[in-house]
């Protein structure tokens, strides 16, 4: 009897284990990625190193090229940006085309005339995730590629001095243990990319030169000496997100590695006009992150000298941008507090209500709504959603009694930031009156100028006691005890009414990847409307301590669902605080179609909590 019961037990368990692989190896997101396309045939030019190439009998550096541009650089007179690509495990110096051809096609339509030339190492499609004792010699082979491909630039007219390095997966640890290097000269290099590289630790470390490769290149980064040597450098590393089940996001963040002012980490889930999840190998054709990698390369081009800015506060805020905070601003580095002159012929409008919708087929002149922000002593904020196209478009003013406009006001524009879906040039400015100092006639401005077309503007006045609310999650224990009903009626927590467009939900107690929700938005009831494709609804998982946040759109008059879960734990050094501070505690954020009335549900999900179990491997420490 007992061995039955035994038997049964294991395969219960199995079953278990076996459940919670398969949920995390397929239970996410379908891939968003678009493809990128090479408009001519792609050649991969071999160059000879000289002398160093007999000791590398087995790997190869080649210049990427297409076209007339392959034929333009066969003699290797180059007078470009110089950028190197590193391929990662069991890698293909092909994987060089998407940005190599993107870049060549941007170059054509750029302002500044300056181009960039893209080399990669064949490293053999060696297994340096898997076995370490080929990465000190990748790295010495990657040292004498950079040594050469300087060389080609004696000749032109602003030579570089460094060489831009982007590293797929283990390649992004090969590009900083360059450093590490006893012979190599920092100043080569001041610019690093990686894209789905494991920084923290190996995924797995089966033998001992991958551990001490790690520990040693690792510990160079950390040491006060390789501090001083490395001010000069930026490091960018991006994240697949859940659909990276070979290198999850918590491994390829810099934190304690690379200096706080140096390093940006991001998941391509939250980067704009990216947002979405890339699996391991499509990271470096998912056309959405290469336009973002070569914009921001093209943005630190120093239009003095045509390459590669040495300016590392400068990178630093084109980066910050382009992968964290994109507002739409064609000049990233504008401040807050800039003075804007208005058009003193303009059509002005006072919009007094608490929550409006204005939509125009094509706006024929120049327009200014004004929304006062003490109508209401019971509101102390504002939301305002917009597609306008123009760069300076939301700034606040003083209109005195008696007056409905303004000759100048103050830039808004460091409250910006834009949402999916992709295309949509949707964006919103959401803004606590204690931001800056209002007064009785204060009035925050929306600048409409002719020409614009299909515009949709959405303004919504309010009290954050009401909108931006906690709710403690149960732990997994409790959703157990509670399964089923934890899973399919869940808690019907929230009924939203009309023009309502913003919801802050903090989620108390979302700490652990090792718990998954699932959050719905059920729309109730809308008005007959003739919506556009991008309206609808949007859902935000904001996760602040690893700017880690995941977004689901859905259309007008659709339910839109996303998954509650997190990719990185939350910190040990990060205190508690119930309150609601965004900077701290992760949180729902629900931007709402105003024709509309919901109801938010919360639904414990016990597949994707059995996948998590399986994260607690790959996260640091």
């Amino acid at each position: 009897m007992a061995a039955p019961i035994a038997l049964s037990v294991s395969v219960f368990i199995i079953s278990i284990v076996a459940y919670g692989i398969h949920d995390l190896l397929t239970n996410f997101e379908d891939n968003g990625c678009e493809m990128t396309y090479m408009f001519e045939y792609p050649e991969y030019q071999k160059i000879d190193i000289g002398d160093g190439q007999e000791k590398y009998p087995n790997y190869a550096l080649h210049i990427y090229g297409e076209g007339v541009y392959a034929n333009r650089i066969r003699n290797l007179q180059l007078n470009g940006i110089p950028v190197l690509f590193i391929p990662g495990n069991s890698g293909s110096h092909k994987q060089v085309r998407s940005l190599g051809s993107v870049a060549l096609r941007m170059a054509e339509r750029s302002r500044i005339k300056v181009h960039f030339n893209y080399f990669v190492v064949d490293i053999n499609e060696e297994l340096s995730g898997l076995y370490g004792g080929v990465l000190k010699k990748q790295t010495e082979f990657v040292h004498l590629c950079l040594q050469k491909i300087l060389n080609f630039y004696k000749n032109a007219k602003n030579p570089p001095s460094s060489v831009v390095l982007v590293g797929h997966s283990m390649g992004g640890i090969v590009a900083r243990g360059l450093f590490a290097l006893p012979d190599f000269d920092s100043a080569m290099v001041n610019t690093i990319i990686t894209q789905a590289t494991p920084h923290q630790k190996p995924v797995v470390s089966f033998d001992e030169d991958l551990h001490n490769y790690y520990k040693r290149v690792n510990g160079f980064w950390r040491s006060e000496g390789g501090q001083a040597d490395l001010r000069h450098v930026t490091v960018v590393s991006t994240g697949g997100g859940h659909r990276d089940v070979q290198v999850r996001y918590a491994l390829t963040r810099l934190d304690g590695i690379v200096a706080a002012n140096r390093a940006i980490s991001a998941s391509t889930t939250s980067i704009p006009k990216s947002w979405v999840s890339t699996d391991h190998r499509c990271s470096v054709w998912c056309r959405q992150m290469v336009l973002i990698t070569q914009r921001a390369l093209f943005d630190v081009v120093d239009p003095r000298t045509n390459q590669i800015s040495e300016d590392a506060d400068f990178r630093m805020k084109v980066f910050k941008h382009h992968f964290q905070s994109n507002n739409a601003l064609p000049n990233y580095l504008t401040h807050a507090n800039d003075s804007i002159k208005l058009d003193p012929k303009a059509q002005w409008e006072i919009k007094g209500e608490r929550s409006w919708t204005f939509m125009n087929r094509k706006i024929t002149k120049n327009m200014y709504f004004a929304v006062p922000l003490r109508v209401e002593e019971a509101s102390d904020s504002i939301i305002v959603l917009s597609n306008l196209t123009n760069p300076e478009w939301l700034c606040y003013c003083d209109i005195p009694v008696g007056k409905t406009s303004c000759e100048t006001c103050t830039s808004l524009s460091t409250h910006i930031r834009l949402l999916p879906p992709l295309y949509s040039n949707t964006k919103f400015a959401r803004i606590s009156f204690r931001d800056f100092e209002v007064a009785n006639d204060t009035h925050i401005v929306i600048s409409i100028p002719a020409g614009q077309r299909k515009i949709s503007i959405t303004s919504d006045r309010y009290n954050s006691d009401e909108r931006h609310l906690v709710y403690h999650l149960p732990n997994s224990w409790d959703s157990v005890i509670s399964y089923p009903i934890s899973a399919t009626d869940g808690a019907a927590m929230l009924r939203i009414q009309n023009q309502s467009v913003f919801y802050s939900l903090h989620l108390a107690g979302l700490a652990l990847p090792t718990t998954a929700y699932k959050a719905l938005i059920i729309p109730l009831g809308c008005r007959r409307h003739s919506a556009e494709s991008n309206e609808g609804s949007i859902l935000r998982l904001n996760v602040p301590w690893s700017n880690e946040e995941t977004y689901s759109f859905s259309s007008y008059g659709k339910m839109a669902s996303l998954m509650i879960k997190l990719q990185t734990p939350r910190p040990l050094s990060l205190a508690w605080d119930w309150h609601l501070d965004d900077s701290v505690e992760p949180h729902l954020e629900m931007f709402l179609h105003p024709y509309c009335h919901y109801q938010l549900r919360l639904l414990a999900s016990a597949p994707d909590s059995l996948g998590q179990k399986y994260l607690e491997w790959d996260c640091p420490g």
